[in-house]
């Protein structure tokens, strides 16, 4: 099992059971239904597909005190696994994992710093040129969002690039187990 998997598998909330059918929709979107819109069919795998990427973010996020809650349920190999994924660019929802997981971790020991960005996050919608999802009845916003910043920025005492050292603190926070082969 993955470090992924089993943040989902030790999960209550009902969304983590979805994966399984997260799985097949992704494969194919029309299973058990008919799709009378070309749209729907878009809709449900890449909803699929983004389940796929993001529930063990979701189902962390559901933990009222993740790093006690999770802790001792890793094995020193999940993380080594998961921390050498999240340094690849084509798994960024795993990287989004671990940067929640480090914010948590410098919540917890209390390494934060009081600084608010001068400039406001703005969202910016567009409209692609072809839009596969159109005929799904939504609107798209017409104005960007203005998106207001946190205002306190963690501060964490290990290089978040360092993998080695990213995992020493996992394996830490964690209580992870060596796997006896």
């Amino acid at each position: 099992m993955s470090f992924e998997d089993k943040i989902i598998a030790n999960s209550t909330i009902k969304q983590s059971k979805l994966m399984r059918a997260a799985i097949i929709a992704s494969k194919k979107p029309d299973t058990g239904i008919t799709i009378e819109n070309k749209s729907a069919f878009f809709v449900i795998r890449d909803c699929a597909d983004i389940a796929q990427q993001y529930l063990a973010l979701l189902c962390y996020g559901s933990y009222s005190d993740p790093l006690t809650k999770l802790k001792g349920v890793f094995t020193e190999k999940e993380i080594i696994d998961f921390v050498a994924r999240s340094q690849d660019d084509s798994n960024a929802n795993i990287r989004h994992l671990l940067y929640v997981i480090f914010t948590d971790i410098a919540r917890k020991e209390g390494l934060y710093n009081s600084v608010i960005p001068n400039e406001p996050i703005v969202m910016e919608y567009t409209e692609d040129v072809e839009d596969i999802y159109g005929d799904y009845e939504y609107a798209v916003a017409p104005d960007p969002v203005e998106v207001q910043p946190i205002g306190v920025m963690p501060l964490v005492d290990i290089d978040i690039t360092d993998g080695k050292s990213v995992i020493d603190k996992l394996i830490d926070v964690f209580g992870a187990t060596r796997e006896v082969g």
